[in-house]
């Protein structure tokens, strides 16, 4: 096998970062193409980067058929549980015993083959309401779901009023500090609209870090560095950029204006990688101390494995022999 070599530093910040959303635009896989790359890159120089398969709990029953022709004889495949969510909060609650019976099924088939540990979800924008309402609903979900073994990622829906909604989502969340529960941002998607700015971005990352709460991120970094995309026509974030202003803004509690800096960073050379640690221009955090701050920024969803590690060589930032 051709031996990956990262920096210290740059393995502790992308190791595990990686969720595999191969199902999701713009690669839109085949369910069986998907889940044959994902058991694929288990074995390839850098799964250290590889981390859970993101799919739908209502396709879990149609993984299942596939399992005999395509999971390995040997190890454990790990997902990640994406909610039907709802209109609302009866449908909400409807649709996930629904989520859960397809998990159950799934783990009862598979037994120690699988692990499903994470669940994700958008909230219905009707359930952001009030206070008291949201933290009644997120602590409700987050009980049942941390008792089923999973921790769970709630996701306040992306458009007009976004950031009220996020805001009231993170504050619930805040409050259920007993809970494995986690705040999960859109940084993009395959059109304009899509992409949050860098001001929200930087808001997300130091309201959950103030919050004490993870957030992981979906859609939109399969670049290492922020740069502007033809196809999208819109500047796309770097997941360099985001997890690099992630772990420095845990470090030295920077401002939401110190995090913005840091995401519309273009320049691959401003973001030093190596044995002793990481650097952005004159801020520093150490190789030791960047795995605590990874707890707070967990992962990303990309359709691609191959896009952001072949980026990452072609900045220099990855080498192999």
């Amino acid at each position: 096998m051709i031996k990956s070599l990262p920096s210290k530093s740059l393995q502790t910040l992308l190791s595990k970062i990686i969720d595999y959303a191969g199902l999701y635009p713009p690669a839109n896989l085949p369910l069986g193409d998907a889940i044959r790359n994902f058991v694929r890159y288990q074995i390839d120089a850098d799964e250290w980067m590889l981390s859970r398969f993101i799919i739908p709990a209502k396709r879990l029953v149609e993984l299942s058929q596939l399992a005999e022709q395509v999971f390995p004889r040997e190890g454990v495949l790990t997902f990640s549980a994406l909610g039907r969510g709802g209109k609302d909060a009866d449908e909400f609650l409807e649709n996930l015993k629904q989520d859960l019976e397809d998990i159950h099924a799934f783990r009862e088939n598979h037994d120690s083959a699988v692990l499903v540990d994470m669940f994700e979800v958008v909230l219905p924008a009707s359930a952001l309401g009030d206070n008291s309402s949201t933290l009644g609903l997120v602590n409700a979900v987050a009980d049942v779901l941390n008792k089923n073994g999973m921790i769970v990622f709630f996701e306040a829906s992306y458009g007009e009023g976004w950031q009220v909604r996020a805001e009231k989502l993170i504050r619930s969340l805040r409050k259920i500090k007993d809970k494995h529960v986690g705040f999960k941002l859109r940084t993009g998607g395959v059109t304009a609209d899509a992409f949050p700015s860098t001001e929200q971005v930087a808001w997300a990352i130091a309201s959950t870090r103030d919050a004490g709460i993870p957030m992981k991120c979906t859609a939109g970094l399969h670049h290492p560095v922020r740069h502007y995309n033809e196809n999208v026509q819109t500047k796309m974030h770097g997941f360099i950029n985001v997890f690099g202003a992630g772990v420095l803004a845990v470090a030295h509690k920077l401002s939401q204006e110190q995090i913005k800096s840091i995401l519309e960073d273009e320049n691959p050379a401003s973001f030093v990688f190596n044995n002793n640690g990481f650097t952005w221009k004159k801020l520093r955090v150490a190789a030791s101390k960047i795995l605590h701050a990874r707890r707070q920024i967990v992962s990303f969803g990309s359709c691609s494995f191959d896009e952001p590690r072949e980026d990452l060589q072609k900045i220099g930032l990855l080498k192999h022999l």
